[in-house]
């Protein structure tokens, strides 16, 4: 009889006392429960130590990619399911995840699906399946130093289907709409950094094409408006942030960048307006 590959939980933290107990409920049925602690002040190692996690002593970082690569190194088994202290499994995607890795030997990697829920509304319209690289075998995936950066994966990544009773129940991507506006500020500055290492697209058309294309994306194209007044405000939220990437990513370049006149900046606003009115027309 063959035995089933086991799996190591992993989850990260810094003073996450206020939702790390759901999560590591969650994570009950792992063969390994790790939580890599960033120097948390609060309850948060008590917490992992009552769940039966064992603790990590991290770096205080400001991304978590950092963090998660120091971590896999410790983890006991293969397999590695990674969580954020905001989220939870399932108990179908307990049952989804060794099924996956057992039927597929090949695998370096899957995609886990994502329900994300603004202030208590699963954002069903706009933001599902939503995958995540979650589950990835020790030795094959690292992240870069750089915010929302996918990890590379040195083999096939496969992914498990895109069923609500099985997936990661991101509970806590937004509990505060104020802490969530502070939060995408932070991080905005460290995409606009990513985005300049990167890609560098030129500054025009990213500063203006791509919050508008965000928003009418979100809320049009992928139906967040279903969602009533949590849809609009979601999705205004997501152009907001794409602009304040914009904004930042001006200003890193803007030492190098060339002059624009007051026509000619003019005449730029209009064309990319219209390019992007035409686009989101377009059937």
């Amino acid at each position: 009889m063959s035995i089933s590959p086991q799996i190591t939980a992993l989850v990260h933290t810094r003073n996450e006392e206020n939702q790390l107990a759901g999560c590591l409920e969650s994570l009950q049925w792992a063969d390994e429960l790790l939580v890599a602690d960033m120097a948390s002040t609060d309850q948060t190692r008590s917490i992992a130590v009552r769940f039966g996690a064992r603790v990590l002593e991290m770096p205080v970082l400001p991304i978590v990619e950092k963090v998660r690569n120091l971590a896999l190194a410790q983890c006991t088994h293969d397999w590695v399911f990674i969580l954020d202290a905001d989220e939870r499994a399932t108990p179908a995607l307990a049952n989804g995840l060794r099924n996956a890795i057992k039927n597929s030997e090949a695998a370096a990697a899957f995609t886990v699906p994502r329900k994300n829920y603004f202030l208590g509304t699963w954002l069903e319209h706009g933001c599902w399946p939503d995958p995540q690289t979650r589950l990835v075998r020790k030795g094959l995936a690292s992240w870069s130093g750089l915010i929302h950066e996918h990890p590379e994966i040195k083999g096939p990544i496969h992914h498990l289907p895109p069923d609500p009773e099985a997936a990661i129940e991101h509970t806590g991507y937004v509990l505060d709409l104020g802490k969530f506006l502070e939060k995408q500020l932070r991080y905005s500055r460290l995409d606009a950094e990513r985005l300049k290492q990167n890609v560098a697209p030129p500054i025009w058309p990213w500063l203006l094409r791509r919050p508008v294309s965000e928003f009418l994306g979100r809320y049009f194209a992928s139906g967040a408006w279903r969602h009533g007044m949590h849809g609009l405000v979601w999705s205004l939220c997501m152009g907001l942030y794409e602009a304040q990437v914009a904004i930042n990513y001006w200003d890193l370049q803007r030492s190098s960048a060339q002059l624009t006149t007051p026509s000619s900046l003019r005449r730029k606003v209009r064309f990319e307006a219209l390019r992007t009115a035409i686009k989101f027309l377009r059937p």
